[in-house]
């Protein structure tokens, strides 16, 4: 049996954030509520100095992650976590990888959600 080596840390307390899409005025609002059971969870959070790109001409610089947690079968790419020790929030980007379909772990990637002009 495969077990990821980061699932032997997970010790990073986070909440999950569902998406949550509504009309108002004929145009959708997005906002993110706490997930209904078992908001809180444990992780391993691993940066890697963040991924660059180019936009407008010019170099930003992305902080993004890869999480490892426990099974859980209502974590969506379009869903948001709060990292609970700096109250970070950070937008899950990819589909959640099932590891081995076991329904023992996930492993997916994040980026920060930053304030912009």
């Amino acid at each position: 049996m495969y077990k990821p080596k980061e699932a032997s840390n997970m010790i990073v307390p986070a909440k999950l954030l569902k998406r949550v899409v509504s009309t108002v005025s004929g145009a959708k609002e997005i906002s993110y509520v706490d997930a209904q059971q078992n908001a809180i969870f444990f992780c391993n959070f691993k940066t890697f100095g963040g991924t660059e790109n180019v936009i407008n001409g010019k170099l930003v610089i992305e902080n993004t992650a890869q999480v490892t947690t426990w099974f859980r079968p209502d974590m969506k790419a379009s869903d948001r976590m709060i990292l609970l020790d700096d109250m970070s929030e950070w937008d899950i980007i990819s589909d959640p990888e099932n590891i081995e379909r076991r329904n023992q772990y996930l492993v997916f990637k994040v980026r920060k959600v930053t304030g912009g002009a």
